[in-house]
């Protein structure tokens, strides 16, 4: 449960389509900029930190757990592509123009870990935390330590549109594009293409089912594609949405949660074929998991971030909060 100071004033609406529970807090302030979109949104693996970001690299971090006043600093350096927690949950990237690190036990403005505006289009934790895998603006992938910055590994090549990541074991690198791939970390040697050719339509968000094993990719054709990890076969493709698929999660029971920016969220179920609607979803950011599995949250057009609940349908209270802007 995000943990906030509210304001008195609660109002009940009816949003759900297939469920909703839905928990909105503010990030306005009374007088707000015009550009109020959050574009990207962080979430650490105990849920104890919650970053959000603006385009312009207006970013804020709370703690959860102590319920202190944000953390609020700015980060100009160009369009806002990426926020990532460390999985210790000491430090936060952030990936724009530059590349940069913020200790999150520390009052101190983030540091430049890069500044050479490659254009970072995502930054993305090994899970010990010592290195940061990105892809960048001339397309090359690479690993680079986390404290130094320093070069580890470059690989060529990928799109700054698709995202890279480590597999949650840390011993792979996958990277979206027009051809998605499979890369040894410690090496940089290719295991694999996960199609047969180079595709048009490009892949953008990726997850991982654990349950299933499994790679899930959102494409610009509208779908989310699925891939066993071991042996790289296909082994699922969702019906199509009219757009983009721009970002995805996967919830513990096993639903993926997709959405084109924008647009109402979608949930479909590889195994079973069902597929549902959460049409007053509409995110602007990436959709992150909660850390109860069952829940997803993400920024929205207004300068709000929401939280879904995905076990409940009907009614649910909307309570706003004192926000960081």
């Amino acid at each position: 449960m995000l943990a906030f100071v509210p304001k008195p004033a609660f109002v009940t609406v009816s949003l759900c389509s297939f469920f909703l529970g839905t928990w909105i807090v503010a990030t306005g302030s009374k007088s707000p900029p015009i550009d109020q979109r959050v574009s990207r949104v962080a979430l650490s693996r105990s849920g104890r930190w919650l970053g959000i970001g603006t385009a312009h690299g207006r970013i804020t971090v709370w703690d959860q757990i102590r319920n202190d006043a944000p953390k609020q600093f700015a980060f100009p350096h160009g369009d806002l592509n990426d926020l990532q927690f460390s999985q210790d949950e000491q430090l936060l990237a952030i990936a724009s123009e530059d590349l940069g690190i913020y200790t999150l036990t520390e009052s101190t403005a983030p540091r430049l870990l890069r500044s050479d505006d490659e254009n970072y289009g995502s930054a993305r934790f090994s899970p010990d935390g010592q290195s940061l895998v990105v892809i960048t603006g001339s397309s090359s992938i690479e690993t680079i330590d986390a404290h130094s910055g320093s070069l580890l590994i470059k690989v060529c090549c990928s799109s700054i549109y698709g995202e890279v990541v480590f597999t949650p074991d840390g011993q792979i690198i996958v990277n979206a594009g027009h051809w998605p791939s499979l890369w040894d970390a410690h090496s940089g040697r290719l295991i694999g293409r996960l199609t047969a050719d180079r595709e048009f339509p490009t892949f953008r968000p990726i997850a991982f089912d654990a349950s299933l094993d499994a790679i899930l990719m959102g494409s610009q054709d509208g779908r989310v594609y699925g891939w066993d990890l071991g042996t790289k076969r296909r082994i699922a493709v969702s019906p199509p949405q009219s757009v983009y698929v721009d970002t995805i999660a996967v919830s513990s029971s096993g639903w993926v949660i997709f959405a084109g920016l924008g647009r109402e969220v979608q949930l479909w179920n590889p195994e079973t074929g069902q597929r549902r609607s959460l049409i007053a979803a509409r995110p602007t950011t990436n959709l992150v998991l909660g850390a109860d599995g069952t829940s997803i949250i993400f920024g929205t057009a207004d300068g709000f971030v929401e939280s879904w609940d995905l076990a409940v349908c009907g009614k649910s209270p909307w309570r706003t909060y004192d926000g960081a802007y």
